[in-house]
Parts: structure tokens; sequence; C-alpha cells
């Protein structure tokens, strides 16, 4: 496919994937962070030889076709799996039946500076490392070729990850393995890096401690009314939702975000896992405000799975048009206020927060649209 960043520099045509660099005869393309924050490649045009192999890669193309269109309301019926989770479980029941296989488990944890990262994993204790949503862009360095690496030792393989992330797999990979398993999130969008870890340090300067962890998604006041919850290692804990509001209101995401191909019915992935926010509507009494997960399942492959893990959560199958409404479904414009805000936090250092405040504000007019689109759906 056409890579239209590397031969045109248009930003909204790239997620980021890094699966261009792959390609490469001469290993001269690596990823470099522009001034937002986000990851973009960048040819070294001393070793280049103009061979043109990577203005033909891009993996932001969404060339799959559901197999199947089978979506579900679905709960883990392990409480305590249940409870670690963001919404219904689902993460941890795909990630058991993979190492029970002797298989390896890819996710995002936090690194020791809480950078966002994929990583693997080859037991289940390592796989709660992975659970919870970050709510970052993360870095997979390396990671496509690890995956490589396992599949060839004809190991079982889990990739979770963004619609695009899985797509930069397939694109990097070219062909199908019968061991990998993708499993993509329901994805509102990519923010920037460099925000968070301004958002990080404004933090504990404020509070005058390191910070331990960010549970973005925190069920501490149930499920409906998740709360990011930020700990710090002196053992105090407060309630944030500044970076949270202002993701949602498309402050800072990467540009590509806003003209997404991945957001449609069609998905990338064998499975597709999401909250299902709709659940009031659509079956109430499932709704006991511990997480309930959209599970949708989109080829064979994931289908046979499906019929022998089934047996693990409480599950009942829904129109999978209507969940999705309820859902991440279509693209958004970035917010009016989106340059304005990236270029305070290139000249005004230390006020991230207030800027944060400042633009994600809803006009009164987005309320009364918001509102009445609840009333419509309702």
């Amino acid at each position: 496919m056409e890579n239209l960043y590397l031969k045109y520099k248009n930003k909204n045509a790239c997620n980021g994937c890094g699966a261009c660099i792959y390609v490469c005869p001469k290993h001269c393309i690596s990823m470099k962070e522009d001034e937002e924050g986000f990851l973009y490649p960048v040819i070294d045009e001393e070793k280049c030889i103009h061979c043109n192999k990577c203005k033909n890669v891009c993996s932001n193309y969404n060339v799959s076709k559901s197999e199947l269109n089978d979506a579900y309301i679905a709960i883990n019926k392990n409480e305590e799996e249940r409870k670690m989770s963001a919404s219904g479980g689902m993460f941890y029941i795909l990630a058991k039946y993979t190492i029970n296989k002797g298989g390896v488990v890819f996710g995002v944890k936090y690194d020791k500076n809480l950078n966002a990262v994929h990583d693997f994993a080859i037991t289940l204790d390592k796989c709660q490392e992975f659970m919870g949503s970050k709510y970052v862009r993360s870095k997979n360095d390396g990671i496509y070729e690890k995956i490589l690496q396992f599949l060839l030792e004809d190991k079982y393989v889990l990739f979770t990850g963004t619609p695009c992330q899985i797509s930069g797999l397939k694109t990097f990979l070219n062909k199908d393995y019968e061991k990998l398993l993708t499993c993509e999130i329901v994805c509102h969008a990519n923010p920037s890096p460099k925000v968070f870890n301004e958002y990080k340090k404004e933090l504990e300067l404020k509070n005058n401690a390191k910070i331990k962890n960010i549970a973005f998604r925190s069920k501490k006041n149930g499920w409906s009314n998740s709360t990011p919850i930020i700990e710090f290692e002196n053992g105090e804990e407060i309630e944030d939702k500044t970076f949270y509001t202002a993701f949602i209101a498309e402050l800072f995401n990467r540009p590509s975000c806003h003209t997404c191909p991945f957001v449609g019915e069609d998905r990338q992935a064998d499975f597709t896992i999401g909250d299902l926010w709709g659940i009031q509507e659509i079956e109430p009494e499932m709704n006991d405000n511990k997480g309930i997960s959209l599970l949708l399942i989109n080829s064979k492959k994931a289908n046979n799975i499906f019929n022998e893990i089934s047996g693990n959560m409480n599950y009942k199958q829904v129109d999978k048009k209507t969940a999705l409404s309820y859902n991440h479904s279509s693209c958004v414009p970035p917010n009016k206020n989106r340059r304005k805000f990236f270029n305070k936090l290139s000249k005004d250092n230390g006020n991230l927060i207030k800027y944060m405040k400042k633009y994600s504000q809803k006009t009164f007019i987005q309320r009364v649209k918001g509102k009445l689109i609840r009333i419509i759906k309702k």
C-alpha cells in the first residue's frame, strides 16, 4: 500500500506502527518524535539507496473484512479477574487460554518510569501487568520481530493492541499464522506520550511525591463512573480527571486518529474487546456496575477459540451494530483548540494542566448537542 507519509509527509495518514522500517534493505529508517510527541518514520538520506520499498508499504489501510459478525455481552465469571479489569475481564480469559497452550502474550504495561510499552509474558502473573487501560500510545520497539520469532518456534502468540497496531503487525508478517491470535481494543484515539509525561511531571511537582501508578479506569466508584486514581510512592492517592477529560475532548490525540480507517464494523483482529456502555439500554438486567465487556468474534479462528473458552464467561449475543453505536464507532474531528494547546505546551512549561482544563471545556452548544444525541439514542 502507498505510504502517504513518506511520500507527502501527510501526518493524517501515519498511525506510527513502524511497519515501513522493516522493508528497508539498508536499515536506514527510524522512528523519531515530532514536536507534539508522536513518532514518525524518518529516512537517513545518507544511507538511503532510493529503492522506494518503504514508500510502498503502509498499514494505515483497512484491507480486512470480518469473516464473522458475532457480538456478545460478556462477563468473566471469575470475580477477582473481573475486578482487576477495566471492563468485563475478557483479556484475562484470552491470556489464560494462550498461556495454558504454552504460548506467549503480548500486551501494554507501564515501565519503571510509567511509560506505556509493549512487552510479552509467559506467565499469568506477568499478564496482570497488561490489565487496565493506559490511555497513551505505547512504544512497540522490536515487538513485531519478537512475535515472528515465537511464531517460527511454533508457539501460540496472543497480541493485544489498538486496531492500527494489529494492522501494523499483519503488514510486517505479510502472512497468516495459525497460532497467532490478535485482540484489539475498541480504541477512541492515541494521546500524545509527550503530553502524558508533562502531565505526570506537573502532578509530581504539585504533590511533592513521585507517582507510583495511574489507574485511569478505577472501579472504586463503580464501573459506570470510572475514576482516574493517581497513586504516589508516599502512599497518598488523588482523583484527577484532567488528562482523561482532555483526551475524550480530542485535545491532544494523534492526527491520524481523526481519519482512522479502523473504526467501522469491519475489524482487523480476531477478537475485539471494549466496554459495552449501552448495557443499560440493551440488556439492563445484566448490568451490576462491576464491568461489562463487548466481545466481537471477527474470524473463524476466533469462533473456534470462543467455543473453548465461553464456559469461563456469562454471555449473551447482541446485535453488533447496536452495540458499537454506544461506543467509539466513527471518526471525530480534532478539538478546535488543539493547535492553541500545543502552542502553549511548547512555550509555557509548567502550566499544562491549566491549559488542559481551559481548552477541553465543552461549549453550551456542545452540551446541548450531546444531550440531544443521548435522548435520540434512548
